[in-house]
């Protein structure tokens, strides 16, 4: 049975006394294990996690300190270290995009940070399609070099806390009962849902309850791989079912078209209208790159779903419109999702995101379907993406969808820039109905936010030495729709890393560090364009309008 949080009461009177910045005073208890004590603790071994982690190891070397850091996760190590990029297969990238009156200077994704650009160059990534296997032999190979000791296939037990202070985690293996303390001076969660920061004592908003709707979530999805079949000939397909779909005397394809839509002539309409432009042709799939393609209407999705008699609307799970990485024998779909509330999303997130029996059940029908289409191998990830569950609730700086449409943190205090949707795959369960019931009409949502990124939505009020790189950081609102992305999150992990270096050898809080300080300890200039969008007073409203509280106590 996990315990939440260890709080050392005699230890918090005494650092009471002391509330400056400077951690001297704080009165963690002696560790027991010098072998177990570390500058930096990175827990969970998600992709941002990782490079933090590379990027931190330097900086402390740089800084001529001890430089010992850890990376201590629940995830399996023995199948690949990279979380839901390795062990997940999510091998489609989603990119920095960039505002198309802006391509033309800045160029298609515009310039990365520094550390998300070594991330791609270390995975030989070209521009969206992610070798998982190789991603996993870099991780492995830098992480070694640096010396970053990985901790994986353990339980979390408990935090131990001074005052505001983290002193340490205790695990549990997952195959024995070995009990193991862990301290550092600072530490970093970069779990999907939080877990340790939760179990620290940081207050979290699960779901989109500061919106409203607490028991709501974002999809989880579960990624395949086919062999065998090529982009080529899935358009090939593609267009094959569209144009059957399209003919009244296909009594097959019509037969799938009504099972689809759940017999509903509405429904119906709306599925057929994805399969053309507005003058009437094909809407195929989209190849923005070499290595990657975007899937626009529902022919594979009617066709699948019309095959097994399951409505998409209102379904528990759907085949969706794929994101396709097109890799050298492969290809990676992210399309299969399974909407769950926000309960069973932290669950998930909590107990290493392993997928349920039925979830496994409905990816077989998945299986057969695409072996049908001509794959001769099938592939299932044995990790699911969660896309997030709980997040920050009292940042010290929150980074908010209203914040993000505006265009973000003031460009002398910026890392960088980055410009992305307010992406909800697969919707906000009850999402639609609270924004009628509060009488808001005509929103758009759909603008991209082009905003200036900050570090410090990383670190929740409640614990000096604690940063929060995930989607659990502190977005509130919807900003983590945009907040999740692996290329956001990474850049953000640069500064942070910069910003625990400071910390560390200067002897001060977490807190104190200023976003402008880390800028001016980069090494290079970053572009920063953020600007406010057309989306941003839609945004303010209905954040200012939804939100239940701005601080949870």
């Amino acid at each position: 049975m996990k315990i939440r949080s260890v709080s050392l009461v005699f230890f918090a009177l005494i650092a009471h006394f002391y509330p400056t910045p400077v951690q001297a005073a704080i009165a963690c208890p002696v560790p027991v294990n010098k072998n177990q004590t570390y500058d930096v603790i990175i827990y969970g071994d998600e992709v941002p996690g990782v490079m933090t982690a590379i990027k931190l190891e330097r900086e402390l070397k740089k800084r001529n300190q001890s430089a010992k850091v850890a990376i201590i996760t629940e995830g399996n190590i023995n199948l690949g270290i990279g979380g839901h990029i390795v062990r997940g297969g999510l091998e489609y990238l989603d990119r920095n995009q960039v505002p198309k009156d802006m391509r033309a200077q800045l160029g298609r994704f515009a310039a990365a940070s520094q550390l998300y650009q070594e991330f791609l160059d270390m995975s030989k990534t070209e521009a969206i399609a992610i070798d998982r296997f190789k991603a996993n032999a870099a991780f492995k190979k830098a992480l070694a070099q640096g010396k970053i000791n990985v901790i994986g296939n353990i339980n979390l037990q408990a935090v131990t806390t001074a005052a505001n202070t983290v002193c340490s985690i205790t695990t549990i293996g997952k195959s024995g009962l070995v009990e193991q303390e862990y301290t550092a001076q600072q530490f970093i969660d970069a779990s999907q849902g939080g877990e340790m920061a939760k179990m620290a004592g940081v207050k979290m908003l699960t779901g989109f309850s500061s919106l409203g709707l607490p028991e709501s979530s974002l999809s989880v999805g579960l990624i395949f791989e086919t062999y065998g079949l090529s982009i080529q000939r899935l358009a090939e397909i593609e267009l094959k079912l569209i144009r059957r779909f399209q003919n009244p005397k296909d009594i097959e394809a019509q037969e799938w078209l009504q099972a689809a839509s759940g017999y509903d002539p509405i429904r119906k309409s709306q599925i057929l209208s994805t399969m053309f432009t507005v003058e009437g042709v094909p809407r195929t799939m989209y190849q923005g790159t070499d290595d990657s393609a975007d899937v626009r209407s529902l022919a594979l999705t009617t066709a699948f779903h019309g095959q097994n008699a399951i409505a998409i609307q209102n379904s528990r799970a759907i085949l969706d419109r794929p994101n396709i990485a097109v890799l050298d024998n492969r290809l990676s779909f992210n399309a299969l999702l399974f909407f769950i509330n926000a309960e069973d999303s932290q669950k998930l997130t909590d107990n290493g995101a392993k997928p349920e029996p039925y979830m496994l059940e409905f990816a077989d029908k998945v299986k057969k379907f695409f072996r049908n289409l001509g794959a001769n191998k099938v592939e299932v990830m044995r990790e699911l993406y969660v896309r997030g569950s709980s997040q920050i609730a009292n940042p010290i700086e929150e980074l908010s969808a209203t914040i993000m449409t505006k265009g973000g943190v003031e460009a002398e205090d910026a890392l960088g820039t980055f410009s992305y949707h307010l992406d909800v795959r697969g919707g906000i369960k009850g999402f639609g109905a609270r924004v009628v019931s509060k009488g808001l009409k005509k929103l758009n949502l759909y603008k991209i936010p082009t905003f200036n990124y900050g570090f410090r939505h990383t670190l929740p009020q409640e614990r000096q030495n604690l940063a929060v790189l995930s989607p659990a950081s502190g977005f509130g609102g919807l900003g983590k729709a945009a907040g999740r992305i692996v290329e956001f999150n990474v850049s953000v992990g640069e500064g942070l890393a910069i910003a625990m270096a400071k910390a560390i050898t200067e002897k001060r809080s977490l807190h104190s560090i200023t976003n402008r300080e880390v800028r001016q300890a980069l090494g290079y200039f970053p572009i920063v364009y953020g600007r406010p969008t057309e989306s941003y007073p839609s945004v303010f409203l209905l954040e200012k309008t939804l939100r239940t509280s701005k601080k949870v106590n």
